[in-house]
């Protein structure tokens, strides 16, 4: 019996067959990249939707233990109220600040640490940037909430206290009416799973609540022109779930949706 000799070994050097050789290898990369994502809750949001908490709105974990929830009304005011005689030594536009401001600046710090956060969020307000740059005295010492994107996290000096203030950090959080200048906010509380940085990309949206202690004065690096922003001593600083207004970047879901979309013409192709 004659056999049919066999065609010559294939040219493992050649273009096409490295070619295909990339293409089985990029697919297997894909597959487990969709594995990956597969196995994330988050990534079927977009046709469940988020998991609702029994009341009906999106889960979102208490700040505080809920043994405050019973506090009353005239309770949390009397906690979260400044003494008038703290904020009459405050004044606005000076670059840092003044010699009698440091005494009152640790002392709101030292309140916006101990004082809970649930309280402080019950009694919170909402502020246009224009309008809180335009009335610093009206606002001055009420607690103030904000909403936007984080572009800066970092360690900020400690100035000698007598209120065991051992640990501080400054964020810059731009809002959708802020423009180009960031609330100035300062943190008495490590800032947890936000990352640490002099320039945080793309930013990452957070909200916070904390008290208005001044329009302050800083110097921009790139002009050295004085600007004027609001500054804001909070106690800690949180994860939004969504982007604020006006944000550039993506919705979670739409990203999704483009992510799995791109992996399957990735596949197709």
């Amino acid at each position: 019996m004659k056999t049919t000799p066999e065609g010559p070994p294939p040219n493992y050097l050649g273009r096409s067959f490295q070619l295909r050789m990339m293409a089985m290898v990029g697919l297997l990369v894909l597959v487990l990249a969709a594995i990956d994502r597969a196995r994330k809750p988050s990534s079927w949001y977009w046709l469940t939707g988020p998991p609702r908490s029994e009341s009906g709105s999106m889960v979102n974990p208490p700040i505080d233990p809920s043994p405050h929830d019973t506090a009353t009304p005239e309770t949390i005011a009397a906690a979260v109220a400044i003494p008038p005689g703290i904020l009459e030594n405050i004044s606005d536009d000076s670059v840092g600040l003044r010699s009698e401001e440091i005494g009152p600046y640790h002392q709101i710090l030292a309140q916006a640490r101990d004082v809970p956060n649930i309280y402080l969020e019950t009694v919170a307000r909402d502020a246009a940037f224009p309008v809180l740059q335009k009335q610093p005295n009206h606002f001055r010492g009420q607690v103030i909430s904000i909403a936007g994107d984080l572009r800066r996290l970092m360690r900020f000096p400690i100035r000698e206290n007598d209120q065991g203030i051992t640990e501080l950090y400054e964020a810059l959080v731009f809002t959708s009416d802020s423009g180009t200048t960031a609330y100035r906010v300062r943190l008495t509380t490590p800032p947890g799973d936000l990352p640490v940085g002099r320039t945080i990309k793309p930013p990452i949206p957070v909200r916070l609540v904390g008290y208005f202690f001044k329009r302050d004065q800083y110097i921009v690096e790139k002009d050295l022109r004085v600007h004027s922003a609001p500054m804001l001593l909070a106690q800690r600083i949180d994860r939004r779930g969504t982007l604020s207004p006006g944000s550039n970047q993506l919705p979670t879901s739409d990203a999704d949706r483009l992510w799995w979309a791109l992996t399957l013409l990735g596949v197709v192709v």
